[in-house]
């Protein structure tokens, strides 16, 4: 199946570089998933999940205006949480699919808009900028941040989206998010100096015209729509590559592109990322470029989604990709897989290839603390799936996945799973409003090979506030001994991918080939993260969650008095939250 990506230039015929006057829009888009084959009934009050509203451009103009004329006296108006449905397997009817096409063709255009943005925004290319010439990189060996909260204290552990696009010294940014907040992230942007490529889910013909629609106004933009068609149902990579004048900033969270992800407002959400910071040859381009193990699998990526050639090129031949050997990209690419070749580098089969890299062998056994924001319709299998592939055991590609009580029974003491109870959602800062984004169906919860055993209350150490974070903590039993003679005592996944199979992947039969084939039906990526054992013995006692990864990765999650017990997680559908709403 091809992966072939429709690509939007708008751009041209800009070149890179190009320091035009800037104008900016002001639409806020939500893009929301596909969700198909459904059996619950969305919210009353919540959008329709289509991927672009029908919006008043120009009474959306006029509050912009609003807001930037309060900002230039020092006030800024607090932005409203919107809600979203956010991932990849609530289903919602076949209806709301059919509404996507005819609220796309609903979209009404205002021809006033482009001139009104760009004469409100012709000034803004004066802002001044001070550059810092520095070569010194901020994150050589790479680093993981929490989203910085409002309401919350700073413990520098977190970072703010301006302190990752640097605007001031940003010269190209290629962002993607599967939820987007068009006018916000653009505000954070100096656009008539700062060229943007923007990663950004759209099906179909109108889905496409409508985005590019909507961002005409914007200059040096260039949008890519990744592979939606066949079974693909979600770009829910949030991956960022961000290019200053001598280094570039891979950045890989969990948020999407809105305030709330990002800690602002009210502050009711947090995320997490995995920051690296890379510098860029003095003499430019290079055809001699070393590739490494993380690079290869990132570049892989993004041609898979078609990413534009300059791009593709400046990954290959201008990025000095240093102190990696310690982490690896990974990703689920959307579509059919059936070589084995490429079976072998995405979904889970590539998260146990990354692990085995890293030096887990599979020939010790594992615990698990996996940190997620919507789950799907689980299954031993998965479970199963996923605790081989962390641990570095051996997988088989060419025999269709089972599971018994007896393989099941020692892996589900072994593994959990943080998601909100309705509890905990409902006692958090924000309530019931504030966890649009976290997602589940009680018709999941209520199947009979659902593994509730493995289910923990997902509570932040920052109290109130409700994660979006997807973290996978994995501890050995005993070290295990990388090839490079490092023991190793666990691995740590940071990245876009919930604990289900469309972001992990299943193996079906093939009808075509009667061999196995790896369906994926989201677009996702994120990073392992190697934890080094140190000089303890084999046979001492395995350290906790926290101390196991203090100075890796923050543990954003308590750990202890998480089980259920009697409690319900929470039912992002159900008819109760609407009277909330």
């Amino acid at each position: 199946m091809s992966l072939k990506t429709d690509v939007i230039d708008l751009s041209s015929p800009s070149p890179v570089g190009d320091t035009s006057p800037p104008a900016q829009s002001s639409t806020v888009i939500d893009l929301d998933t596909d969700v198909a084959n459904a059996s619950a009934t969305a919210p009353a009050n919540m959008q329709p999940p289509h991927y672009l509203a029908s919006l008043d451009r120009a009474a959306m103009e006029r509050e912009r205006l609003l807001r930037v004329s309060q900002s230039l006296g020092g006030g800024r108006p607090k932005r409203q949480r919107q809600m979203s449905y956010d991932d990849d397997d609530v289903n919602l009817g076949d209806a709301s699919v059919e509404d996507h096409d005819a609220t796309e063709k609903s979209i009404d255009v205002h021809d006033s808009f482009v001139g009104v943005v760009a004469e409100a925004l012709t000034g803004m290319g004066s802002k001044r900028i001070r550059e810092d010439k520095s070569t010194q990189l901020p994150y050589p060996r790479g680093v993981v941040k929490k989203t910085a909260v409002n309401g919350y204290p700073r413990k520098g552990d977190d970072i703010t989206i301006e302190e990752v696009l640097q605007p001031a010294k940003l010269r190209t940014a290629v962002l993607s998010a599967f939820q987007w907040d068009y006018e916000w992230i653009l505000d954070k942007i100096f656009l008539g100096r700062t060229q943007l490529v923007l990663v950004a889910p759209a099906k179909g013909h109108e889905g496409r015209e409508a985005l590019r629609s909507m961002l005409s106004a914007v200059p040096n933009v260039r949008i890519c729509t990744p592979n939606m068609g066949g079974l693909i149902n979600c770009m829910h990579s949030k991956l960022q590559l961000l290019f200053f004048d001598t280094y570039l900033r891979v950045c890989v969270p969990s948020a999407n592109l809105t305030n709330y992800d990002w800690g602002e407002g009210d502050g009711v959400i947090e995320n997490i990322m995995y920051i690296h910071d890379f510098p860029l040859r003095e003499n430019g381009l290079s055809v001699n470029a070393e590739i490494t193990w993380f690079a290869k699998e990132l570049i892989y990526f993004v041609e898979a989604q078609d990413m534009f050639p300059d791009i593709v090129d400046r990954l290959k031949k201008q990025v000095l990709w240093e102190n990696t050997e310690h982490v690896r990209f990974v990703h689920s690419i959307g579509g059919e897989h059936r070589e084995e070749s490429r079976i072998w580098r995405t979904g889970y089969p590539g998260l146990s290839k990354a692990v085995r890299e890293l030096g887990g062998n599979g020939r010790t056994e594992a615990q698990i603390d996996y940190v997620i924001s919507s789950l799907g319709s689980v299954t031993p299998v998965l479970v199963e799936a996923i605790y081989k592939a962390a641990t570095g055991k051996q997988i088989s590609i060419s025999t269709y996945p089972r599971s018994s009580e007896s393989s099941f029974a020692p892996i589900k003491s072994r593994i959990r799973v943080y998601f909100p109870t309705h509890d905990t959602v409902a006692t958090s800062k924000g309530g019931f409003t504030s966890a649009g984004t976290i997602c589940f169906s009680r018709s999941y919860w209520n199947k009979s090979l659902f593994p509730k055993q493995i289910i923990r209350d997902g509570r932040s150490v920052r109290r109130g506030c409700l994660m979006h974070d997807k973290v996978m903590l994995v501890r050995y039993e005993r070290p295990a001994d990388a090839s490079d003679g490092t023991r190793v005592a666990g691995v740590a996944y940071i990245g876009s991918a919930n604990m289900s199979e469309s972001a992990w992947g299943k193996l079906v039969n093939d009808s075509v080939t009667k061999r196995l084939k790896l369906n994926i039906r989201n677009w996702e990526c994120g990073v392992i993260i190697r934890v080094p054992a140190g000089a303890e013995s084999d046979d001492q006692q395995m350290k906790s969650v926290e101390e196991t990864f203090a100075g890796v990765v923050p543990t954003p999650m308590e750990t202890t008095r998480t089980e259920y017990s009697n409690r319900l997680p929470w039912f992002f559908t159900e008819a109760e939250w609407r009277k909330y709403h």
